[in-house]
């Protein structure tokens, strides 16, 4: 059974306590680099269009964004489980080859996954698009029938539905930075793997934690800039992946069986139990 919400938001704050400027440098760094990668994807798009837009951004993705929010988790974890703080933390993965080539495998391995798991996800949609916009009778040189554009309302539909369903399938991956970050000599094909495995009986606590956060979700676009909020998101992160890891591996040693794989890094930190 995994921690309460209140449990998880309550250890997270604590952690937190005199670490907070900390936690804001770090946020600082990775909100500046998701400025300048969206400033350069912009650019980029200008000169090359939509296809050069995308291709930049799916590389910028790859081979900054998810190494440093892997290092930034792996700020998170060390600051959870050891008290340390230095925002330096978040360039991990930045800190040598070993550690690079092992965040990238993180990064493609997760990215490709996904791109495959939404391009068969939205193949009903692009195929509805494509009737309703009358461009595959078009392209077969048949005459668009009338009751072709009824079709717009079934294609959003289908759009809408594409995009819920691959988020409900990425949530399998959210596990895995925090786990090659609190074992750190956990291969990521093994993370990705147990990620799978976990989150199958945590996922659903771990919307609830999100949904739990939604005031100060809304607060980042309205009142309080971002880089105030992330080090409480990522602390709080940390703990709950941290309870979902342990439950896990409660229920493996309850039903003692040697050919379910368990998470054996030392994971344990004080807590608070409300």
């Amino acid at each position: 059974m995994n921690a309460s919400n209140l449990a998880v938001k309550s250890t997270a704050k604590l952690s937190l306590k005199n670490k907070y400027t900390s936690g804001i440098i770090a946020a600082s760094v990775f909100v500046f680099a998701l400025i300048v990668c969206s400033f350069c994807v912009g650019m980029t798009g200008t000169v090359f269009g939509k296809a050069g837009m995308y291709i930049s951004a799916l590389a910028f993705l790859i081979f900054l964004i998810i190494p440093l929010l892997a290092g930034y988790v792996y700020w998170g974890v060390r600051l959870v489980f050891t008290g340390e703080s230095e925002p330096v933390l978040i360039f991990k993965y930045f800190s040598g080859k070993t550690h690079y080539l092992k965040s990238l495998k993180l990064s493609v391995v997760i990215t490709g996954n996904l791109l495959l798991t939404g391009i068969i996800l939205f193949l009903p949609y692009i195929f509805t698009d494509l009737l309703a916009s009358g461009k595959l009778f078009v392209l077969f040189g048949a005459q668009i029938p009338i009751w072709a554009s009824s079709l717009w309302t079934v294609a959003r539909f289908l759009k809408d539905v594409a995009f819920v369903a691959l988020f409900f399938a990425s949530l399998k991956y959210y596990l895995a930075p925090f786990l090659i970050a609190a074992d750190e000599e956990m291969d990521p094909l093994e993370a990705i793997h147990m990620s799978k495995i976990i989150s199958g009986g945590s996922k659903r606590s771990f919307i609830a934690l999100a949904f739990s956060l939604i005031l100060y979700i809304a607060a980042c676009f309205l009142v309080i800039p971002i880089i105030f909020i992330f080090p409480y998101f990522t602390a709080a992160y940390a703990v709950h992946c941290r309870f979902a890891v342990a439950s896990y591996n409660k229920s493996v040693d309850s039903i003692n069986r040697d050919d379910v794989p368990s998470f054996s890094a030392d994971i344990s930190f004080w807590v608070i139990v409300c």
